[in-house]
């Protein structure tokens, strides 16, 4: 389904910038409970629509991104798998490397989050899993976080928490449906109204990112990613 947004200006009040989320290459899936509340958006541009909500038995909130890209399913899986690239375009990303590979289907991904000072860097540990529909060609990545799968670093804080998805809808012409949606615990101490708003500012700086930097990967190609068959 196609989709466009209204132009508007972030929603949110003013802070420092701090990403203490970490958006790896790939993100996660998490289960929102069906009594969560509804979604209430935070920034909204032509392509772009940021939103949050109370996430249930936490005062931090849970944040999901919808765009639209003129591209193709394998340059989105292209960019969202290049560890090396991670720090050029994942707002406030201090790197990411993959630790363990199983298939194309799996891995396990070190990252860090270069918080500005005072606050200390981040970092997390997740294990990033890919399935694509055989029918509708709908790609999902869905990370667990793992936590204790390295020894802690004495000079940063592990991420206790961190889940949500990323969501790859082909539609028609060349245009794909990308959703990103992220909950996430920084650890250590940061005031509530701070982390919350690092969220949103993360995961919209990211997906603004996104438009230019799926431009490296045009004619990227994989066996493990069908494209859609587009009517003729």
């Amino acid at each position: 389904m196609q989709q466009r947004f209204t132009r508007a200006a972030i929603a949110m009040s003013p802070a420092p910038p701090l990403s203490v989320y970490l958006v790896v290459v790939i993100a996660v899936w998490v289960q929102s409970p069906a009594w969560a509340q509804n979604w209430e958006p935070v920034f909204e541009s032509e392509d772009l629509l940021v939103q949050r909500r109370t996430y249930t038995g936490s005062a931090l909130q849970e944040m999901k991104g919808v765009m639209r890209l003129h591209t193709s399913l394998n340059a989105v899986m292209a960019l969202l798998k290049d560890a090396d690239f991670n720090h050029h375009w994942v707002y406030r990303s201090g790197g990411a490397k993959v630790l363990k590979q199983i298939g194309y289907e799996q891995a396990y991904v070190y990252g860090v989050v270069d918080a500005p000072w005072p606050m200390r860097d981040r970092d997390a540990v997740v294990r990033f899993d890919y399935r694509q529909h055989p029918q509708t060609r709908v790609i999902t990545i869905s990370i667990s976080n793992f936590p204790e799968f390295i020894a802690h670093k004495q000079d940063l804080v592990r991420v206790p928490d961190f889940g949500g998805f990323w969501k790859l809808r082909p539609e028609k012409d060349g245009w794909v449906q990308v959703t990103y949606q992220v909950y996430g615990d920084p650890g250590g101490w940061i005031p509530v109204w701070v982390a919350n708003y690092a969220a949103a500012k993360s995961v919209t700086r990211t997906l603004q990112n996104m438009r230019w930097a799926v431009k490296r990967y045009g004619n990227a190609r994989s066996e493990f990613v069908q494209e859609a068959v587009q009517p003729q």
